[in-house]
């Protein structure tokens, strides 16, 4: 995950906005306490959504405290503690982050990429045991997605495959199995299917949108890309007019995307965390994306 994934916070009310600070002020303390304090420097906004949409099918309310941080000395902030989802989705991003400077060493030979592997490996160790089946499938889909990329897949929908089934499993809670009855086990596994919709699309998400975030980038490192090689970048136009060229196509997949997101989340029986989540899906993830699209006008475009 890549930090796309983050509420509008000019559309939150002030209570949405300090549990939204609780969730991720919450990851940060649970990496803190199960890690040690130097992976907590891969935390980013994904990972809080995660634990706020699986949070918020259960009605147990959140334990919270008030503390002060290193980031944060001067006030007191809320703290969402000893939480699974919470725990969950802190080991989902270290697992991505792990992988992501493993990738990053390999195509780029990155120095920073290799300390952060140094960093994680530790992590990634404990991780091995946490959610062993987690970190296989991951391996697996990044496995498939190299393959592609290293063939110049010329097909946008087929390279952003592996990152959708990828996100498909994370999305998918081991905690469903948790329940103390029949009829909460079977509920939970109907929801479980939805989850897994939900992660699916949004992998499809954020790999087109990151894919056209990082164009510019891209043509400049001669990295792989597949909207250059599928759409057929010429050397005759500018970064800003192929973006242009391209931009009703892409917009109008990403929409698609986040249209199944909203159908899936309107089937889940939300006991929490509703007005958050709707923010996040209706306000936040549009915003990113038309954001991120505006990049490609003529103005605002970097030259390669």
């Amino acid at each position: 995950m890549l930090g796309y994934v983050k509420p509008d916070k000019p559309e939150l009310k002030i209570k949405e906005y300090d549990i939204y600070s609780g969730y991720y002020c919450g990851i940060c303390k649970s990496i803190a306490r199960r890690y040690g304090q130097l992976p907590r420097l891969v935390l980013n906004y994904d990972s809080v959504f995660l634990a706020i949409l699986i949070a918020g099918i259960h009605t147990a309310p959140e334990h919270t405290k008030y503390e002060r941080c290193i980031i944060h000395p001067s006030k007191k902030r809320t703290i969402v503690y000893n939480n699974k989802e919470v725990d969950y989705a802190a080991d989902i991003l270290l697992l991505l982050a792990y992988y992501k400077f493993q990738d990053d060493y390999q195509d780029e030979k990155s120095k920073i990429a290799a300390l952060g592997k140094v960093l994680l490996r530790g992590t990634f160790k404990k991780l091995r045991k946490t959610i062993p089946n987690k970190c296989d499938y991951v391996k697996e889909q990044l496995n498939i997605l190299a393959h592609l990329e290293s063939e110049k897949c010329s097909s946008i929908d087929r390279a952003a495959e592996p990152f959708a089934k990828l996100m498909e499993e994370v999305f998918d809670y081991p905690g469903w199995n948790e329940c103390e009855n029949e009829e909460a086990k079977k509920e939970m596994k109907e929801q479980s299917k939805i989850f897994r919709r939900i992660g699916y699309h949004i992998g499809k998400w954020i790999y087109l949108i990151d894919a056209y975030d990082d164009i510019n980038e891209n043509l400049k490192k001669n990295t792989f890309n597949p909207l250059i090689i599928q759409f057929e970048y010429k050397d005759n136009e500018t970064v800003a007019e192929f973006k242009h060229r391209i931009k009703e196509r892409v917009e109008r997949n990403l929409i698609l995307y986040l249209a199944e997101i909203a159908k899936c989340c309107s089937q889940l029986n939300f006991k929490k965390n509703q007005g958050l989540i709707e923010n996040i899906l209706y306000f936040g993830l549009m915003r990113m994306t038309e954001d991120v699209l505006r990049k490609g006008t003529e103005s605002n475009a970097e030259p390669i």
